[in-house]
């Protein structure tokens, strides 16, 4: 017996013996005595020594002990803080039967498997709220769904944003748990001040931690005492922030103190995703207002102009003046002096025009053009605004402008008198350029890329291979092999210098020639596949990039079938790209036409998703196949907990769409190692390789693949 005694102490699993009628303590092993930190286990009780209990633990297991089978069960033994599965059976002592119990110590395993159950919940409400964020209802049905689902989610008793405009704060939005009671009405017009002490932590973009109200009752005593008015002793508050601009905060009050340390990386995400949704609702009440106004001068744009003149179109006017501005040689202000000057002297003219008819409907209709509608008023009146309007002009001797003017005491033909003073204006304008004729305009764009705006030098080019077109590889993260290829193209000038992408598409776009370059790529993709068919190699599926023009070209999708027919390859080998800017979320009009790509066959990827806000309604406003995720993201994943947690929950949407996941711009192995664990499905970056000529591209990877 000593010779298994002593097998039982060299052993790190716990072992005790005792008696199962009178639970005394036969035996305890070594590692046993040094946890329970017993120096003698004579005369004590099972259950006093291993669970700190005076009396047997109603989920003892006597009862199910037998001499032939092993009975196994877990526990968490909140004496000594640890997780174990145990193994008993019975076996005889000194004639007696005895409990025999060996208990594996599990807690380190234990504390993984509730940390990534608890990561599971949390992206599922990270999910729930993104969906809940981009449903087609106002911003405050929104926000308080989200309050709503949050609150229960964390246990809380209270969830809501504070709004910040200056130096003061509200309670715009708050949800209640039952019974507890509202305070928003309480929390109007606050001092900012109350929280200068969580300014720093909101500008690391962290959240503020308060786990116990009592830690700051000396150091922040006015912050105290609102708090403890509003009977809270803990809370977790995170930033709304844009672009350095704290916009207010989201909060949790008093959630249950085993959730607190976990609220933090769920609110980080929730604020990017709840930032961006505001952010969306301001722009979207912007661009209604700026679709009716002129943002370099602020008067009326050409789209009120045409609603308001439709609208006095529909009845007869009185006492109504018209005055038709134009701003004379405005092409060579901007040549001689700059366009910063010429947008001055724009704005000057609409401060002339505003000073002479302040309360008079001013519109911007053209580059240099005003229209001003007036009325009711007399025709003196009128007159004599015209003309001392017209003395301004004169008495300038930088710019000057051409102005015509009719009134009419009955008008019942708005759009007459808009013409017969645009007439007059350019009677005006005549006599300004007989006497100052135009210089020569001064060509900005260097010449070297300007001639890429005349399509036949473009077609040239394009046959001559002035415009080489390179495949970047996308690997897999599971084992690393080529899945997939991108093509980028470039341009090679005259002198053999290989021009950037950035340098020459916009010009391409501006002459709205870009479709020429985009479906040369696309012909030149499709011949590359069909020659890695007929040759026998592993074919991939390779990504094309189309610019909006393009989309947005009469006839897209019918070019497009028609240069695929001309090769026979599969459509699955081909993903239309597109990308989702930083400025400006898809249009519907392009969510459209990529739909009619969609059901023509062809698969849709989209690119530099979370570059900023717009881009996460994509996932509720169209189906697509493959999403990018923009090297901003991936560039910050090793060290930054937002980014992680944010790919962790994108990973999880995708997964649940059925959506294939890229990373781009992947150039370290910690960043692919990290990706990798995430489950993101493909890799793109210079970890693997740079854009590559085709020839070095098949040399490179697709020999590899092919075995050839």
């Amino acid at each position: 017996m000593q010779k298994a005694f002593e097998m039982l102490d060299a052993i790190s699993e716990l072992v005790y013996i005792a008696d199962i009628e009178t639970y005394e303590l036969l035996y305890l092993n070594k590692p046993g005595r040094e946890k329970f930190e017993a120096g003698s286990t004579e005369g004590k009780k099972c259950y006093e020594l291993l669970q700190g209990r005076d009396h047997p633990c109603e989920f003892c297991t006597n009862d199910r002990l037998t001499h032939e089978e092993v009975y196994t069960w877990e526990f968490y033994n909140p004496s000594v803080d640890g997780y174990y599965i145990l193994k008993d059976s019975l076996i005889d002592w000194e004639g007696k039967p005895a409990r025999f119990e060996v208990a594996f110590e599990v807690t380190e395993l234990e504390l993984q498997k509730k940390a990534l159950e608890r990561l599971v919940r949390s992206a599922g409400l990270i999910i729930d709220c993104a969906k809940i964020l981009h449903q087609p209802e106002s911003l405050e049905t929104i926000v308080n769904k989200l309050l709503d689902t949050l609150g229960r989610f964390l246990e809380a008793e209270r969830a809501y944003i504070f709004e910040i405009r200056g130096t003061r704060m509200d309670n715009t939005y708050e949800w209640c748990a039952p019974g507890i009671q509202p305070e928003k009405d309480n929390l109007q017009n606050m001092d900012i001040s109350l929280v200068q002490r969580w300014r720093p932590s909101f500008n690391r973009q962290e959240c503020v931690v308060i786990e116990d109200i009592g830690e700051i009752r000396d150091i922040s005593p006015d912050e105290y005492q609102v708090l403890i008015n509003q009977n809270i002793h803990s809370l977790v508050a995170a930033p709304l922030a844009s672009e350095g601009s704290l916009l207010g905060y989201i909060g949790v009050d008093n959630p249950p103190s085993e959730n607190i340390q976990h609220i933090p990386l769920i609110f980080t995400t929730l604020s990017y995703f709840l930032t961006s949704v505001i952010e969306k609702q301001e722009t979207e009440k912007l661009l209604r207002r700026l679709s009716y106004q002129d943002t370099l001068t602020s008067v009326h744009n050409r789209n009120r102009f045409i609603k308001d003149v439709e609208k006095l179109s529909v009845s007869p006017c009185r006492d109504i003046g018209i005055l038709y501005v134009d701003l004379n040689g405005l092409k060579a202000i901007n040549d001689n002096q700059g366009h910063n000057y010429g947008d001055l002297a724009l704005t000057n003219t609409a401060t002339k025009i505003a000073s002479v008819f302040p309360h008079d409907s001013i519109y911007r209709v053209g580059g240099d053009e005003f229209v001003v509608i007036c009325g009711p008023l007399s025709k003196d009146d009128f007159d004599s605004r015209v003309w001392a309007l017209k003395k301004a002009f004169i008495n300038n001797q930088e710019y000057n402008a051409a102005i015509g003017a009719t009134w009419s005491k009955n008008c019942d033909n708005i759009q007459q008198l808009i013409s017969r003073a645009d007439e007059q204006m350019y009677a005006d304008k005549k006599a300004y350029y007989r006497k100052n004729p135009q210089t020569s305009r001064y060509r900005y764009i260097n010449d070297h890329f300007l001639e890429l705006s005349n399509p036949q030098t473009l077609y040239a080019l394009l046959s001559d291979g002035a415009f080489p077109v390179y495949f970047q590889p996308k690997l897999s993260f599971a084992d690393r092999h080529l899945a997939g290829a991108e093509a980028l193209v470039r341009y090679v000038d005259k002198n053999g210098t290989m021009v950037s992408p950035a340098q020459f598409i916009p010009v391409l776009e501006s002459a709205r020639l870009i479709y020429m370059l985009d479906f040369y790529v696309f012909r030149y993709v499709c011949r590359t596949l069909q020659i890695w068919q007929n040759e026998g190699r592993t074919v991939i599926p390779v990504s094309v990039n189309f610019s909006r023009y393009t989309l947005t070209q009469a006839h897209f999708l019918e070019n497009l079938l028609e240069i695929w027919h001309s090769y026979d390859i599969p459509q699955n080998l081909i993903l239309i790209e597109i990308t989702e800017g930083a400025e400006s979320e898809l249009s519907s009009e392009i969510v459209t036409i990529l739909k009619q790509v969609k059901d023509a066959g062809f698969s849709i990827s989209i690119d530099d998703f979370g570059v900023k806000y717009a881009n996460l309604s994509l996932f509720t406003s169209m189906d697509f196949d493959e999403l990018k995720i923009d090297k901003s993201l991936v560039d910050d994943v090793v060290k930054n907990e937002k980014a992680q947690l944010l790919i962790q929950t994108i990973v999880e949407l995708c997964k649940k769409l059925g959506i294939n996941l890229v990373a781009e711009g992947v150039e370290t192995e910690d960043q692919f190692d990290m990706l990798h664990r995430f489950a993101c499905d493909i890799a793109q970056g210079y970890l693997f390789s740079r854009p590559l000529p085709l020839d070095e591209f098949i040399r490179l990877y697709l020999s590899r693949e092919s075995g050839l």
